[in-house]
């Protein structure tokens, strides 16, 4: 009888704290975020949460999504590709097969039109990747697995469009870029593996979004962030820095690579956040103010554009810098040989020109049609890696 009465109140404790305060261990349960997940999702609650119990995928080591254009030249005739780029610029050249298809209906497009389910991957084209990396991001958040943005978009596929590229690195603003000397650089790199603990969330530390079944949520999320113009989403070094030069707190800044990293050089006033590890609910996710804009920054911008559309999924005003670090301090990364010359990013695979998509199957033939518009490759095969996963 004693036994049973220590067991009735060990049980009771038990049931108090398990109930008082929820904990994140830093394994989320359930599988990869799917569409038809958030559908049998009822109950409505944040969106943070719902994203960590659907796999994480903000700290997952498929985040960010990355392919590069030799993928894609490879698996052309396999995987879908979508180019989101404006029409007069994909009737310039395109890559062949790729479906023209503005942001903002992508997801319509990948619905009832191209399922996206019907492929192993759907490649999302823009003219660098930036916007593309954006667009993908809003689209994995939207409950699709298997879209991908391709890295430095056409700027990389081909050199015809590359001067985006090339003007877009450089070494600019740098009264506001801390840099760590020799010394200081071998006492501060610090060993990245760290626990994750078990922290408790303060759910009231999230941005406020309308109460809705989360399937409705998330589309009617998605489906504005699509339609929002370039600037609201996307920011260029040379609108950025003026703003903190004026006003160091004008944004809250996440440098969103490593530690190592963050110690030999970033921008100042930027904190540093850990990928895969500090955007979620068990990182240091509530401590990104919802009441002013947050700028992201990275290696290249793809993942940071993908870590952008996350943060606007669940109600901050973010935006990604454009090119991350290359904008501003991309000589100190070549002397580092954390990045190579951007000359070694650029290919150039073949394009087709016209108005219209023409399926990679009929590329001979369509060039051999007269028309007002006939598709025209590019012969030039010249084959190369490219790197933009931050690290």
């Amino acid at each position: 009888m004693k036994k049973l009465k220590y067991f009735i109140l060990f049980f009771w404790v038990l049931v108090f704290f398990s109930c008082k305060t929820k904990e994140y261990t830093g394994k989320p349960v359930g599988k990869s975020v799917n569409f038809d997940d958030f559908l049998k999702t009822k109950k409505s609650k944040p969106l943070a949460e719902i994203y960590y119990e659907h796999g994480n995928f903000i700290n997952s080591q498929q985040f960010p999504p990355v392919v590069n254009a030799a993928d894609v030249l490879e698996h052309i005739n396999d995987w879908l590709i979508i180019d989101i780029r404006k029409p007069d610029a994909y009737e310039a050249g395109h890559i062949n097969g790729a479906y023209n298809v503005p942001k903002d209906k992508v997801i319509e497009f990948l619905k009832n039109k191209q399922k996206a389910a019907a492929y192993e991957k759907v490649v999302i084209v823009c003219y660098s990747g930036q916007m593309a990396s954006y667009v993908t991001g809003i689209t994995r958040y939207a409950g699709f697995d298997n879209t991908y943005v391709m890295l430095f978009g056409m700027a990389a596929w081909n050199s015809q469009f590359s001067d985006i590229l090339k003007k877009g690195f450089g070494d600019r603003y740098q009264e506001m870029i801390v840099k760590a000397t020799d010394k200081d650089e071998q006492l501060l790199i610090k060993d990245e593996q760290e626990n994750i603990g078990k922290n408790k969330i303060d759910f009231s530390k999230l941005p406020t979004l309308p109460k809705r079944l989360p399937s409705l949520l998330i589309a009617e999320r998605a489906d504005k962030l699509l339609k929002q113009n370039r600037k609201n989403f996307l920011i260029k070094a040379d609108e950025y820095f003026p703003e903190i030069k004026k006003d160091l707190n004008a944004y809250y800044s996440i440098y969103y690579m490593n530690k190592p990293k963050y110690y030999v050089a970033h921008i100042k006033g930027s904190v540093q956040f850990t990928p895969r590890k500090d955007l979620s609910l068990d990182g240091k996710l509530t401590e990104i103010p919802v009441d002013k804009p947050v700028m992201i920054y990275c290696k290249t911008g793809h993942t940071s554009g993908n870590a952008t559309a996350y943060l606007d999924m669940l109600g901050y005003k973010a935006h990604s810098l454009m090119f991350g670090a290359q904008s501003f301090m991309n000589r100190l990364w070549k002397q580092k040989q954390w990045m190579p010359d951007v000359d070694a990013l650029i290919n150039d695979f073949p394009v087709v020109q016209g108005k219209k998509r023409t399926n990679n199957k009929v590329v001979a033939a369509a060039t051999q049609t007269k028309s007002k518009a006939p598709a025209k490759p590019i012969v030039k095969h010249k084959k190369k890696e490219v790197t933009g996963g931050c690290g």
